[in-house]
């Protein structure tokens, strides 16, 4: 398996240079702003090779605001079940927005009488309030199911191991420290020109990590035989 000295090798034959010149210090620096930045375009992107994950969580009665999981980078979806513990039985909350909540109502007024049924949810950072605030008339255990994008683990030493999906293809990271590097030592235009390459790179993974792919909707004419009335 391919480890982070892999990519910095690389970076170093493309910048012409060794470990002299792009030490294992500061390549460990730009192969992590490379992990988060990567791990970031694949998210804008919708691309789930980011790695999802799946948590639960208990409610608590009279309680409506939570944190989000410690390890999250970016939220997918809040999935709420006031009913049971059915897996079956959660529904997917919609976002609101304190400044354009439906229906012009108050977030008082929100947090008491939404329905269970079509339940919301309110961004707040590293927590999050749902709607409605749960009661002893509800269900409280696993309320709450969140996927997420999960936090990538920033490389600790030159000697860990990359991991799906920057194990794939070291080079990925390579061109952005070699970037980096350039721009480090103030060569602008070839510090871009590898950024280019890296922005390539980026397209071509992006574009294969994305396996589904949503076809648009197509009319279908109305048939009437005349026999159905």
């Amino acid at each position: 398996m391919a480890t982070v000295t892999d990519a910095l090798n690389y970076a170093r034959a493309q910048s012409q240079t060794d470990s002299n010149g792009l030490t294992d210090a500061n390549g460990l620096i730009w192969a992590n702003e490379a992990l988060l930045d990567f791990h970031r375009r694949l998210i804008d992107k919708g691309v789930d090779a980011s790695q999802v994950q799946e948590a639960y969580r208990d409610g608590t009665l009279n309680q409506g605001t939570y944190l989000y999981p410690s390890d999250m980078f970016w939220l997918k979806s809040i999935e709420l079940n006031y009913s049971s513990t059915n897996p079956q039985d959660y529904v997917m909350a919609q976002q609101v927005d304190v400044a354009n909540l439906p229906n012009n109502a108050s977030f008082s007024w929100l947090r008491k009488n939404a329905q269970t049924n079509q339940p919301y949810f309110d961004d707040h950072g590293d927590w999050f309030e749902i709607f409605p605030t749960p009661t002893g008339a509800n269900n409280v255990s696993q309320l709450i199911r969140i996927f997420y994008y999960l936090s990538p683990t920033e490389y600790s030493s030159v000697s860990d191991t990359l991991v799906y999906p920057e194990s794939l293809d070291y080079r990925l990271l390579g061109w952005r420290i070699a970037a980096n590097y350039m721009y480090s030592l103030s060569k602008i235009q070839d510090g871009d020109a590898f950024m280019v390459k890296y922005e390539e790179r980026v397209r071509q993974f992006t574009e294969t990590l994305a396996r589904g792919s949503q076809q648009p909707l197509e009319a279908t004419p109305i048939q009437d035989d005349g026999w159905e009335y």
